[in-house]
């Protein structure tokens, strides 16, 4: 296939002006605004030095380190852009700022420098003071992680743009260094790399970005069509593997956005170069994964959470309109809020590359929040379930949950968990992910409530969480079944089947059945469980971010415009109680305090019956 590609990609086919594009765009504006808020001092380099480098080792804290390491990205990106637009003063910075980029040991982060060809070291062997010689930072680059192949992106692209504009012996040092520390690797191992095939977002990523730094800066065409066609192997499994057959993502919509972001960005520049000859999303497999993000959403701005996503995420405008436009799917152009200042790792206006097309490619309209966005949703392979209606008074339900399985690189022990979403908030809720630490990608992992069973809305059977996946991809052994899916106009409903997603082989049924009615949002919850031999005791639980009252067999969530009213009809003398999980949130860096309530059943009882009802705060 080299041979061939070799000529396609030597066609002289014409491309993208990128630089005029963003010049003539009306989101340009907006997304510039971001960057200056984002990056609001240009003046002070930040400083990756090696004492923040290592604080991951000693402590497994990721963040100073990171947060030097994207602020210096962002700048970039900001004095990139705004030399695109005219401003030369920014020439200067930006020499340095690649220059300081180029400077640093490695591009790889501290959380992931166990991680190289063919090896992802979960069980890395502690290393004794004085460090050893035989570290990732002492030998010359072999691995490349998500942002190392995101620095050689950013890097690429603004050589590509600005490559007359800037000094020679920058440019020539920026191109020594993405060779060095991409090129050279992925060339002779990359396919090595536990990333290369794999069935998550890095896949995406990483080889998109890789895609990206060779189509700007190879000059060679034997190379870039070696380089080109490894990555298309890649991409080939990412597409096939990293969605399930409906589509979904079980990473959840902000991995869906992240591994997509270059995949497209690859995409469209492929087609270009060869003429439309190579075109990776007139794939009907791309259709159906654009159709996800529909089927994720809660209201405007915030989405299905389970697993490690985020409730509130911002898709990236230009990428989401463009894989739109390409797909035919238009109802997912409803969905761009715009873009938005940092708010954690992997910033998204330190990807220069993908802030760009944002401005580019968005026609920085916000469109109406689509109807397809509040209908029913069930993605049967992803386990996902969404069941759409509105209170009495008109304002819009969505009740979700989800079978799955406890396996996955973002998974949670969360198997029938629910979510409870009225008015633009959740009332009962997935409660996100924890801290990324070194533990949380670790063996204590599922220590943490935001990851395991405890911090779900789902039981404890016999004292005992259910069981998560082995090294966070295993054989979905601990899993759930949706037994039940179905609407009519005056009731929807879902049942699950979830005792398999516990380690207990006396426990032979858990379903749990929600009816929801569209017209007032009112739910029924069930939940039914048989054992071979004795009955294990039965605790019930669900979480809240809102503050709760508890009387009894009632518990009242007050959120900021609704409140909802649950009531225990069956077992009689069943009560709730409450408890914060202040702690946890603190040692995870979360906002507020995270409710649980829960009903302890009765010795015996197997059949637990909840009322819930919405009302006015």
């Amino acid at each position: 296939m080299t041979t061939e590609l070799r000529q396609l990609l030597t066609i002289n086919a014409p491309t993208e002006d990128l630089a005029e594009a963003v010049r003539r765009s009306s989101a340009t504006p907006i997304v510039l605004d971001v960057l200056r808020q984002a990056a609001p001092d240009l003046s002070v380099l930040p400083q990756t030095t090696y004492t923040l480098y290592r604080q991951f080792e000693h402590t497994g804290e990721r963040r100073n380190y990171e947060r030097a390491h994207f602020a210096k990205r962002t700048m970039l990106t900001r004095a990139v852009c705004e030399m695109l637009l005219g401003d030369e003063s920014r020439r200067d910075i930006i020499h340095d700022l690649l220059w300081s980029i180029c400077e640093e040991t490695s591009w790889v982060l501290p959380a992931h420098e166990e991680q190289g060809p063919d090896f992802w070291e979960l069980h890395p062997s502690p290393r004794q003071r004085p460090w050893g010689s035989h570290t990732a930072l002492t030998r010359e680059p072999d691995a490349i992680d998500l942002f190392c192949a995101e620095t050689g992106a950013s890097l690429a692209e603004t050589i590509h743009l600005l490559g007359d504009q800037l000094a020679p012996e920058v440019g020539q040092r920026v191109r020594q260094e993405v060779a060095r520390r991409i090129f050279k690797p992925y060339l002779a191992y990359g396919r090595k790399h536990w990333w290369y095939k794999g069935a998550l977002n890095w896949n995406g990523v990483c080889n998109g970005s890789i895609a990206l730094a060779f189509l700007r800066l190879e000059r060679d065409p034997q190379t870039l069509a070696e380089a080109i066609e490894q990555v298309l192997e890649g991409f080939a499994a990412y597409i096939a593997t990293g969605f399930e057959a409906d589509g979904g993502s079980i990473e959840g919509i902000g991995y869906w956005n992240y591994g997509l972001m270059y995949y497209v960005t690859v995409a469209e520049l492929l087609r270009e170069r060869t003429g439309g000859t190579l075109d990776l999303l007139a794939a009907p497999r791309l259709v159906e994964i654009a159709r996800y993000p529909l089927a994720a959403a809660l209201s405007p701005g915030r989405y299905l959470n389970f697993g490690d996503a985020e409730e509130p995420t911002a898709l990236s405008p230009g990428i989401v309109q463009r894989l739109a436009e390409r797909t035919g799917v238009d109802d997912l152009a409803g969905l761009i809020s715009g873009p938005r200042a940092p708010q954690g790792r992997g910033v998204p206006t330190a990807k220069l590359a993908i802030t760009l097309r944002d401005a580019a490619w968005w026609d920085g309209v916000a469109r109406p929040f689509p109807a397809a966005a509040r209908q029913d949703a069930y993605l049967p392979d992803s386990g996902v379930i969404r069941l759409a209606g509105q209170t009495a008074d008109g304002r819009p339900v969505a009740l979700a949950t989800k079978s799955g399985h406890n396996d996955g690189h973002h998974s949670h022990a969360d198997v029938a968990t629910i979510i409870y979403h009225v008015d633009g908030e959740s009332l009962l809720c997935d409660p996100g992910r924890g801290k990324y630490s070194k533990e949380y990608f670790r063996q204590p992992r599922y220590d943490s409530v935001f990851c395991n069973s405890f911090g779900h809305g789902v039981p404890v059977i016999g004292g005992k969480l259910q069981a998560p996946g082995p090294e966070f991809g295993g054989h979905q052994q601990y899993h759930g079944t949706v037994i039940a899916y179905g609407a009519s106009p005056d009731e929807k409903s879902a049942a699950i089947d979830f005792h398999r997603a516990y380690d207990l082989p006396t426990l032979s049924l858990a379903r749990r059945t929600l009816r929801l009615d569209p017209k007032n949002g009112d739910v029924v919850l069930e939940d039914l469980f048989a054992f071979d031999g004795a009955a294990l005791p039965i605790e019930e639980a669900f979480v809240t971010w809102f503050p709760v009252q508890v009387e009894g067999a009632t518990a009242r969530i007050i959120g900021a415009r609704s409140s909802l009213v649950m009531k225990i009809e069956e077992p009689v003398g069943a009560v709730f109680t409450a408890a914060g999980l202040a702690e946890e949130c603190r040692v995870n860096e979360r906002e507020g305090v995270l409710m649980r309530l829960a009903v302890a059943l009765p010795e015996g009882e197997t059949h637990f019956r909840l009322n819930m009802r919405i009302g006015n705060k």
